[in-house]
């Protein structure tokens, strides 16, 4: 007998409860049945329409994402507006649909800390703690991770590094070339609201993305160089994670399979 998905977001939950979501978000199940029967599972960043048509395309039974599908509440659904389209097609195709954000982000072994080993860091700490009650008592957890590098770099080459170990094809920089980088800070997808912890935690570089102008000129006045490895390019890194996560679920039903979108959700580009 195939898995449901209310077993598969039990094994979600081990790692990423969603209680640890913070409380402007929006996770868990978006479309579908706790008890639908899953035999095909499709992981991706987004649930955009390239993903969509992926999915039925390829027989998927439950879509899992990073960012929510539904993220604002929903006044209507209509087939003439892309959300209202893409919730008639899942639903018409008996495709669930679970998203995983902040809790994903805050919890152990999630986006932050994927991040941080990618880039071999040592030591590293939460780098914006926060009290979450759990049945364990309250425990630690936080947004955004610190630690320090194994040698020591110049904030260029540095910048290189990273730009090699996510594999893509520019980043921005802020701060000094040859600025001495011991201390790394990081928050992955959009975290300039973390700015000031990563000053307080005395990083030498503040690695996210999305970064605006004026946020660039704060971090210049701080004294802290700024890594913007993108939105996309600090976030897609959990999906392969979640499909090996999720590999001990085969144990249960061996005919299980977990598939990783093949879109490129990368929407910027730069013209040369």
């Amino acid at each position: 007998m195939s898995l449901t998905c209310k077993r598969i977001i039990e094994e979600l939950n081990k790692l990423a409860p969603e209680q640890l979501a913070e409380e402007w978000d929006n996770v868990g199940l978006m479309i579908g049945d706790m008890e639908q029967e899953v035999s095909r599972i499709l992981i991706a960043l987004d649930a955009i329409p390239e993903v969509i048509k992926e999915a039925i395309e390829g027989k998927v039974d439950l879509i899992i994402t990073h960012h929510p599908f539904i993220f604002k509440p929903i006044k209507y659904i209509r087939r003439d507006h892309f959300l209202g389209k893409s919730i008639y097609e899942l639903i018409q195709n008996n495709i669930a649909l679970y998203s995983a954000h902040t809790n994903l982000d805050i919890a152990f072994g999630g986006t932050n800390d994927v991040l941080a080993q990618i880039l071999e860091l040592e030591n590293v700490e939460i780098l914006s703690e926060l009290e979450v009650k759990s049945r364990n008592g309250e425990e630690k957890y936080g947004m955004g991770r610190v630690g320090t590098v194994k040698r020591k770099y110049t904030l260029d080459e540095f910048a290189k590094f990273v730009q090699n170990k996510l594999k893509l094809s520019n980043i921005r920089i802020v701060g000094d070339s040859n600025h001495i980088i011991n201390k790394v800070a990081l928050t992955t997808g959009s975290g300039m609201s973390y700015l000031q912890d990563a000053v307080d935690k005395k990083a030498d570089v503040f690695i996210t993305g999305d970064v605006k102008f004026h946020d660039a000129q704060r971090a210049s006045q701080l004294g802290i160089a700024l890594i913007d490895a993108g939105h996309y390019g600090t976030e897609n890194i959990i999906v392969p994670v979640l499909k090996e996560y999720l590999k001990k679920l085969q144990e249960q039903d061996h005919s299980l399979e977990i598939l990783i979108s093949k879109v490129n959700g990368e929407l910027f580009r730069i013209n040369i």
